[in-house]
């Protein structure tokens, strides 16, 4: 069982030949000193104001939320609602290249979680992949970026995969639960320094195993995917989102208004930006 570090030197070209190849990249030293504290910071305010609900529902006994919302994962979802620095690491200058061209021009953020896995908690999922093996000739329709906001040791429920799976076309055996988690034929743990962002075809084979440690496992999931795959569906995007949104880039990376694609994809419950508007009237209905 290996654990793949980081490359430094490695250049955009060859990491893009490896993510091709094995469908993830690690890069570290993304989010360092003051700026990582930030997002901590921001990170504990958000899981203290919704603890309760969740040690709540936890009791109850009936879970619901993703990312194996229950008594092995506290899942927090949309919360830039209260911190708007987890919109501003959807654009972070570090990986936002990189994911536009796994993803194509018209790429936008369809998700935003915040997620911790407590000490001494199982494993909240087993061996899995998100969907079939959907697959472009040239691009990726869905990759997620996992901020680790703490050093990944090998005890603490690391996030688990299988590189080169997104090539299979069947799903994960389930020979490999719980007690054989781990045993899973070529697994990866993602031990990695805090600060490190993980990007990942969401068709390998995954899992997070059981955090043996005495420190939670905290992370900060995105989820990326072309602007013709609908975002909001019925909703109307939060006001928080829509004055972030101030320039045409940040409409597209937040699925209300297409900068590449066609001016019928656009959402038509916002009003757009002066400098949008002039850019859908130059595009195709």
């Amino acid at each position: 069982m290996s654990d793949r570090k980081d490359d430094p030197d490695l250049k955009e070209d060859e990491r893009y030949e490896r993510f091709r190849q094995d469908g993830y990249v690690l890069i570290e030293n993304v989010l360092a000193g003051e700026a990582l504290a930030h997002v901590q910071a921001a990170f504990e305010r958000v899981r203290s104001a919704t603890e309760p609900a969740w040690r709540a529902m936890v009791a109850s006994g009936e879970y619901r939320g993703g990312y194996g919302n229950g008594p092995d994962a506290h899942s927090m979802e949309d919360p830039y609602l209260e911190e708007s620095v987890f919109l501003d690491l959807a654009e972070h200058p570090a990986i936002l290249p990189f994911l536009t061209r796994i993803i194509g021009p018209g790429m936008q953020v369809t998700e935003i979680f915040a997620h911790s896995h407590p000490p001494g908690s199982g494993a909240h999922t087993a061996w899995h992949r998100d969907w079939p093996t959907y697959r472009h000739p040239k691009y990726v329709l869905k990759a997620k970026a996992f901020f680790f906001l703490d050093d990944q040791t090998p005890d603490m429920g690391c996030f688990s995969l299988v590189p080169g799976t997104q090539h299979r076309d069947e799903f994960p055996p389930q020979d490999y639960l719980d007690d054989t988690l781990e045993d899973m034929p070529g697994m990866e743990r993602m031990v990695c320094p805090a600060g490190s962002v993980l990007i990942w075809d969401v068709t390998l084979w995954h899992t997070a195993t059981a955090n043996r440690s005495e420190r939670d496992r905290r992370i900060l999931i995105y989820g990326y995917q072309p602007f013709f795959i609908r975002n909001w569906e019925s909703r109307t995007p939060p006001p928080v989102v829509v004055d972030w949104a101030n320039t045409p880039a940040r409409r597209q990376l937040m699925g209300i208004h297409a900068v590449d694609g066609r001016a019928g994809w656009d959402r038509h419950d916002v009003p757009y930006l002066p400098e949008h508007e002039a850019i859908a009237r130059a595009k195709v209905i």
